[in-house]
């Protein structure tokens, strides 16, 4: 676990905090498996009670060498560009732990990185925050700075000014999920520690360690599992705007139409099936909570008539 790595350096009390998480030493010293969300909520609970640091999350990510995510951050640092880099941390971050679900996605002139998890643990996303705009910053030698952060859990009563000098950049709190927003060209940025052969080599790595059980002869899937549910989400936010087109997902993802499609594809899916379950979803919602005629249906869910709710009804 990261926060064993971080405190010789900060000085933390590392058995007391085990100790007072009630978990055993051994419990975070296994190399390359992925630490339970749950098994993390008690062990930085318990950091935070123990340190005092109302803002330990961000003080691990400032302590944390290059290495210590172990394969995550060589597959960044290797990568061609801050995009790839975040890419490929979406797809491999179960390496390392059960965090939730990770995305990334572009809405007109920004690019959103964000982070979703139920009961998500504050310090946790502080820290994933904070390494990802300092290992930026550090593969690209350049100073990339957000054009805004946000977190899902309510602001602390003191440790502004901590993150003030580590993102340099509007922090909200109480937000809908853990997000970083960036200018969209940010994703363009070239890492100058790029390495295409090292990188596709440690890809093939982690693709083995990422589904261990299916043997050398299966092939890896092309996305995370949070690929599909991030796929859902922006679905819901394109036909809530009227165009829930493939051209108008691909662009949010940050992707082209073919390549969406492609990777939909090696999921065991398409567009056109999971705009059809989520519009499912949604008549189920409005049905639930009122009777709205067949052409209110259209209008909301982007159905060419009503006609085609009607059709879409009978299907259910």
């Amino acid at each position: 676990m990261l926060l064993v790595s971080a405190a010789p350096k900060l000085g933390l009390p590392l058995e007391a905090i085990l100790r007072d998480a009630v978990l055993p030493p051994a419990a975070l010293g296994q190399r390359g498996v992925p630490i339970p969300l749950s098994a993390a909520r008690y062990v930085w609970s318990s950091a935070e009670r123990v340190s005092g640091d109302p803002v330990l999350g961000l003080h691990v990510a400032e302590t944390l060498d290059v290495g210590t995510l172990d394969i995550l951050d060589y597959l960044s640092r290797s990568s061609a560009s801050f995009g790839a880099a975040l890419s490929r941390f979406i797809r491999f971050a179960p390496l390392l732990a059960d965090s939730g679900v990770l995305g990334l996605h572009a809405n007109g002139g920004h690019a959103h990185f964000r982070h979703v998890a139920p009961n998500s643990v504050p310090a946790v996303s502080e820290l994933l925050a904070g390494l990802t705009v300092l290992r930026a910053r550090a593969f690209s030698g350049e100073y990339l700075r957000p054009v805004a952060v946000r977190f899902r859990h309510h602001r602390k009563r003191c440790g502004a000014a901590a993150y003030e000098r580590l993102f340099d950049a509007p922090v909200e709190f109480g937000a809908p999920c853990d997000e970083l927003v960036f200018r969209r060209e940010h994703l363009e940025v070239p890492f100058r520690s790029a390495d295409p052969r090292l990188c596709e080599i440690l890809e093939a790595f982690a693709q083995l360690r990422l589904q261990p059980q299916s043997g050398l002869d299966a092939p890896p899937p092309a996305a995370p599992s949070g690929f599909i549910d991030e796929i859902r989400h922006v679905l819901r936010e394109c036909i809530a705007e009227g165009n829930p087109n493939i051209d108008n997902v691909a662009e949010r993802m940050g992707v082209s139409p073919r390549t969406l499609q492609r990777q939909l594809r090696e999921q065991g899916t398409s567009h056109r099936a999971l705009l059809a379950e989520t519009r499912a979803a949604l008549i189920d919602q409005y049905l639930a909570s009122t009777s709205p005629s067949r052409h209110t249906l259209a209008a909301e869910l982007g159905y060419a008539s009503a006609r085609s709710v009607s059709r879409a009804l009978r299907r259910r």
